[in-house]
């Protein structure tokens, strides 16, 4: 299962999910739903998901810096 936003029945909020599981860990999915891949802040997003996006991006950003300037 590949991972992104999508929204379901039910929830207040769209959630980023992960091996079906929302990042924020409040919600499971079963199947493979459509998932939209584009990260972009929204009031329709959940917070709590959105916020682990955003530090997996910096931890990935700050890793590829180090590789490239070592200390």
């Amino acid at each position: 299962m590949k991972e992104g936003w999508t929204w379901l029945i039910g929830t207040p909020k769209w959630h980023y999910f992960r091996e079906g599981r929302s990042l924020c860990g409040k919600w499971m999915i079963i199947g493979n739903p459509e998932l939209d891949q584009r990260d972009f802040k929204s009031k329709d997003n959940c917070m709590a998901c959105f916020k682990k996006r955003i530090k997996e991006a910096e931890d990935a950003l700050r890793k590829l810096e180090q590789r490239q300037h070592p200390a």
